[in-house]
């Protein structure tokens, strides 16, 4: 059974429907025609040019990516920045480029959710939730989203072992982090992205959660 580009629109806004995206974002379809048959579906975080030549190396013909390639609108299509020269070359070679972002991050059990899987959080909820509604006419419905999460460890541990645990859930060598803290961390508020404006709530959140003090730490990939 042939799949369209409009199935892959369908399926990944059933999961992440545009509707929880921020006011400053430009999920949806960025490049291409909705009824045109996929090939295969690389999976990427950027658009790059080097993503559309991988894609193009692997017989795909449409790409799947977390951030946007075009976050406002363009006023030429030459090859003066690397943004047009990736809408040049995918449509060029009948591309078709579909953003996820922040409506991906908001959705229940989206990025933040996963996130917090991965560091093995448990009793995980919705730090900032909301009611967002989705369809139109008879179909309009309200589904929850978030911007954030908050989740507690099984056990508290000392900050060094918890930054050690990050470094290993997301295979990275270094991390940017505050002072340690000298007190055991049981409860972590997690934004994938920048997650400032979400501080004040974060702590609240866990102070209510906690039965004696915990604390939250605060870490940029």
């Amino acid at each position: 059974m042939s799949v369209r580009v409009q199935d892959v629109i369908d399926a990944l806004e059933d999961f992440a429907p545009l509707p929880l995206q921020e006011s400053y974002d430009n999920a949806g379809l960025q490049v291409g025609l909705t009824e045109a048959e996929v090939s295969g579906a690389l999976l990427c975080l950027d658009v790059t040019e080097e993503v559309i030549r991988e894609a193009m190396e692997l017989g795909c013909n449409m790409i799947v990516s977390h951030h946007p390639l075009i976050f406002h609108g363009l006023k030429h299509l030459t090859d003066a920045d690397v943004v047009q020269r990736c809408v040049r070359m995918a449509v060029q070679n009948d591309i078709a480029i579909y953003s996820a972002h922040t409506n991906l991050d908001a959705a229940v059990d989206g990025v933040n959710y996963m996130m917090a899987e991965r560091l093995g959080l448990v009793d995980v909820v919705l730090l900032q939730p909301r009611q967002v509604a989705v369809g139109i006419g008879q179909s309009a419905h309200t589904v929850q989203a978030g911007s954030g999460v908050i989740g507690y460890l099984p056990e508290g541990e000392d900050s060094l072992a918890f930054l050690q645990r990050v470094k290993q859930a997301f295979g990275v060598e270094c991390l940017m982090h505050n002072e340690l803290l000298a007190r055991p961390i049981e409860s972590v508020a997690i934004c994938g992205g920048a997650g400032d404006f979400l501080l004040d709530e974060a702590v609240r959140a866990g102070t209510i959660r906690a039965s004696n003090t915990r604390w939250i730490y605060s870490i940029q990939l």
